[in-house]
This record gives structure tokens, C-alpha cells and sequence, in this order.
């Protein structure tokens, strides 16, 4: 078929009765359906979040509880390897690719009657978890009230290994939510297959999970850093980092950094003294762009080819870094 009769049908198409009809139904007329259950087959994670105040007047999410059931079902209660406060950013969820996480959030910042919520990126969620209130979504408001927790269910399908953040998509503003003010967290789906391409000794292999000592969590907001650190060697231990932090690892350790991207700023995130592959290709960096809800996942080896040392990471924004958005990534021996 030539291309001219391609484009005369395009265009007869595009100006049919039937597509301006489908293109103009109501969105108020369309019917909730409940969309399949994904095909998952590894583990159950049943968590309880809070959204809680902060001294400093912001306000975070706090684990209450974390149940894992494997697929053969064994339940392993993990609520001890996170801080009983709210922190900035929340806890780190690390699921893997076929596991399934039901979270029931609790409204607990006092003196209000404003929701809470929890929307997520990246994983796969019914329409009725997406963490909104019915006048974005059309079907329910879906967050949790003072007195009335509200239960999500996430599914970390095959294709979904990553990190993502989930935040509050409610609570002061209703379209918006109130992550600038504290409300967001991280959640980390490793592959099934349980390997991650890194660079190490300047060549490009597949790492294992389980070799990961450390993990560094570091969102970037305005002119800040909010980091945590999962400690792998203590069994996935979260210690929060707060602000503009100091991170540690021995030499030669393997350990990954998880930067995210938070507000409205556009950043540059740099590590001097290391280098990693660009997610995705064979390309080596030592700098990558960072923007809202923007990330970057990567793999190094403490120390390689330098050694021990005190090594700068910042914002290469001059304005932001001049701001104080820097931190430092200690190697010891």
C-alpha cells in the first residue's frame, strides 16, 4: 500500500463519528472495573505506615509494623531493623520482582481532619490504591482520616525492579499532598534473577544483591540532601541520616546509591573519587542530572582505584552547593 493511501485512511479514521465519540465520552460517566490481580509468586509484605508530626514542625512516615510471608509460608516479623520514629525520607521498602506489599497507613498527626495518603511510583497498583481523593481520580477518596486507616496494595511485577518513591498525595492540599514537607519515602524492588550490573575494577559484571553491604538513600530537595542507610551486614538495619549526611563504607566493600530527586529544583548530583555505569547502558559516569522524582540506581566498590579517603558528593548547582547541599562518603580500611 503506498504511503499516500496509508495517510488518505489515517485521515478518514481520525475524522470518523466513532473516534470523536470515544475521545469525548464523560469522564464522569466511566464505570470503576477492577483491573486483574498481576500473576505474582514470591513473597507477602503486610506493613503498617504512620503519618506522624516532627518536632521541627514537618512531618514523616513512621513503621509500625513489617511481616514478610514467603511463598512457602513462614512469616519473618522485620518491624526491629527500622527507627520506632517518623523520619525523613520514611523507611525504605526493599521488596523484590514477584512480591506483593499490602500497607495500611494511620492518620497520625494530631489536631486535624485532613487526610494522609500513600502514592507510589513504578510498582503496579489498582486504581483504588493510587493514593488520591475522588475529585483526581473519580472513584473513592483513598486516603487514611484521623480514626480511619486506609489499606494499599502494591504488586512488584516482572519489569518493576527499580527505585521509586512514594509519597502523600493528600494532606494540606488535596491535589498535591505535603511531600515538600517531609512526607515521602523509598521503595527498593531488587530483580528477580538476583543480579544488578555494576562497574567494578573498571569492568562492567553482574553484582549480587546479597553482595550489596550498604545501600544510601539520598534525596535531593532544593538545597538539601535526606539520606538513610540500610546496613545489609546487620540484616538490613535502616539508620536515619537526616540531613546533608556523612555515609561510610570499608574498602573494597560493594554498596549502592539510590539518589532521588524531590520539589521543584533541578540538581546535579557528583561523587568524586568513583565512577559507575549510567542505569540502562555501558556508559561510565561520575555525574548524573537529577530532577523531581527523577532517579538514579548505581554500584560502586568503595575506594577502587583510590583508596581510603574522605570523598565529596554535592550538588553540582553552584547555587546549591553553595547552599550547603553536600555531604561526604568516608572509605576506612
Amino acid at each position: 500500500m503506498s504511503l499516500s493511501c496509508i495517510l488518505r485512511r489515517t485521515s478518514s479514521f481520525l475524522s470518523s463519528p466513532l473516534l470523536l465519540a470515544i475521545f469525548f465520552i464523560p469522564i464522569a460517566q466511566a464505570e470503576y472495573v477492577p483491573a486483574k490481580t498481576d500473576s505474582v509468586s514470591g513473597s507477602t509484605h503486610r506493613i503498617t505506615l504512620r503519618a506522624a508530626p516532627l518536632p521541627s514542625g514537618q512531618f514523616g512516615y513512621q513503621m509500625v509494623s513489617h511481616k514478610i510471608q514467603t511463598a512457602g509460608g513462614q512469616t519473618e516479623d522485620v518491624t526491629a531493623r527500622y527507627s520506632d520514629k517518623p523520619t525523613i525520607p520514611g523507611p525504605a521498602i526493599v521488596m523484590t520482582e514477584g512480591d506483593v506489599a499490602e500497607i495500611t497507613l494511620e492518620n497520625g498527626i494530631p489536631n486535624t481532619d485532613q487526610p494522609v495518603s500513600l502514592h507510589v511510583h513504578g510498582v503496579h497498583f489498582d486504581i483504588r490504591s493510587d493514593g488520591t481523593m475522588k475529585m483526581l481520580n473519580g472513584v473513592a477518596d483513598e486516603a487514611a482520616f484521623p480514626g480511619k486507616p486506609y489499606t494499599y496494595k502494591w504488586t512488584a511485577a516482572p519489569g518493576t525492579a527499580g527505585t521509586w518513591p512514594y509519597h502523600d498525595h493528600t494532606f494540606g492540599n488535596p491535589m498535591l499532598g505535603a511531600e515538600d514537607k517531609g512526607l515521602f519515602g523509598t521503595l527498593i524492588v531488587n530483580p528477580r534473577g538476583g543480579k544488578v550490573p555494576a562497574l567494578i575494577n573498571g569492568k562492567i559484571e553482574d553484582v549480587n544483591v546479597g553482595d550489596i553491604k550498604r545501600e544510601f538513600v539520598l534525596w535531593m530537595h532544593e538545597t538539601t540532601f535526606w539520606g538513610m542507610e540500610v546496613n545489609n551486614i546487620l540484616k538490613g538495619k535502616q539508620v536515619p541520616l537526616w540531613t546533608n549526611p556523612t555515609v561510610g563504607a570499608r574498602l573494597g566493600e560493594k554498596v549502592r546509591f539510590h539518589v532521588i530527586g524531590l520539589g521543584t529544583a533541578f540538581h546535579t548530583f557528583h561523587l568524586h573519587g568513583h565512577r559507575w555505569l549510567n542505569p540502562g547502558t555501558t556508559h561510565v559516569v561520575d555525574t548524573v542530572n537529577i530532577g523531581p522524582i527523577s532517579r538514579d540506581t548505581f554500584v560502586v566498590q568503595a575506594g577502587e582505584g583510590v583508596g581510603t579517603g574522605d570523598w565529596h558528593f554535592h550538588c553540582h548547582v553552584i547555587q546549591h552547593m553553595q547552599a550547603g547541599m553536600m555531604g561526604d562518603f568516608k572509605v576506612v580500611k
